[in-house]
């Protein structure tokens, strides 16, 4: 199978902190404009934050809101205002769910989050998308049920992908870690990153099964919105392992999730340093080597945060006394 990358229409570093919506909340339109001006990406949610006798609501609420959003691209914002609308994708309950929302008004509409999905469902959602005018939406998957964990089944998903030519459709796959702790029959423990707990093996299998075929991965919510401390942490774990965007469940945690996707001065000199033209085939910088051959996706990624989430301030140093 050769190994394709991916090139969706959304870039999945322009998810940053993705804040879930219920369909059902009265202030949609807001929450798509300027409610929270930093806001990087928002999920209406038709799925599990919506109670079953509540979906035609939901799904009639949301029907009035996206009338009144603006096209992907136009920005709600005074001119002069550095701040944009967030990415706006619509999480769909289910296939029949899928083809009612495609009749809507989706002009300001970037993509679809595809729940629970493996390599027995994907197609049933798939074929609704098939369509000239949809072309333009990106498709995001949730890897969050029992299938999820079995690395042959995710290889099984994988593989169907390229089968089918969907590939250049899939804008990121979103980790699903609260149904995956579900399945497990287990619970996020406070204080406690996802890496120190029973999905790191589960994290690191997906980024094996995936990552090196040009698939992007995002990271799950951390549960406990006001401990911050401990979400800092998970989101540089999060990078250390190669994950690209964050789901928050609470507006406290966007800027934490924000600033831990700004890059040091240090790395951004490498980075640089390793994708010049004239680069050596391996150099010191900084205390460490770097390699273009190895390092220039590692590169591209940094250049690419920096651009959208700016850079630390340098580190203060000072003198040493005993």
């Amino acid at each position: 199978m050769p190994v394709l990358i991916p090139t969706p229409v959304l870039d999945p570093w322009a998810l940053g902190a993705s804040l879930y919506a219920p369909a059902t909340r009265n202030d949609l339109v807001e929450l798509g404009t300027d409610k929270y001006p930093h806001l990087t990406s928002l999920i209406y949610c038709t799925e599990d934050a919506v109670r079953e006798e509540d979906v035609p609501r939901a799904l009639a609420n949301l029907a009035r809101a996206l009338s009144e959003l603006p096209p992907v691209g136009a920005s709600p914002m005074p001119t002069g205002s550095a701040h944009t609308s967030p990415v706006r994708l619509i999480r769909a309950r289910s296939p029949e769910v899928l083809a009612h929302l495609l009749t809507l008004d989706l002009r300001g509409i970037s993509g679809f989050v595809l729940p629970k999905i493996h390599d027995g469902n994907l197609a049933s959602y798939m074929r609704h998308l098939q369509r000239d005018e949809h072309a333009h939406l990106s498709v995001l998957l949730t890897l969050e049920t029992r299938e999820a964990l079995s690395e042959h089944r995710m290889a099984c998903l994988r593989d169907l992908i390229f089968q089918e030519s969907w590939q250049h459709r899939i804008a990121c796959l979103r980790i699903g870690g609260n149904d995956l702790m579900h399945a497990l029959g287990v619970r996020r423990t406070p204080g406690r990153t996802l890496y120190e707990g029973p999905l790191e093996r589960v994290i690191s299998m997906l980024i094996g099964v995936f990552k090196p075929y040009g698939f992007m991965l995002s990271s799950p919510v951390y549960e406990v919105f006001e401990d911050l401390t401990t979400l800092a942490r998970e989101v540089q774990q999060d990078l250390e392992y190669g994950l690209s965007g964050k789901t928050i469940i609470h507006p406290v945690q966007l800027s934490t999730v924000l600033n831990g996707y700004r890059v040091t001065e240090g790395d951004l000199q490498e980075a640089h340093a390793i994708l010049a033209e004239d680069a050596p085939a391996v150099f010191k910088m900084n205390g460490r080597m770097c390699e273009p051959a190895t390092h220039s996706r590692w590169a591209h990624d940094i250049l690419i945060r920096a651009e959208r989430y700016g850079t630390l301030p340098p580190l203060r140093h000072e003198a040493l006394h005993f």
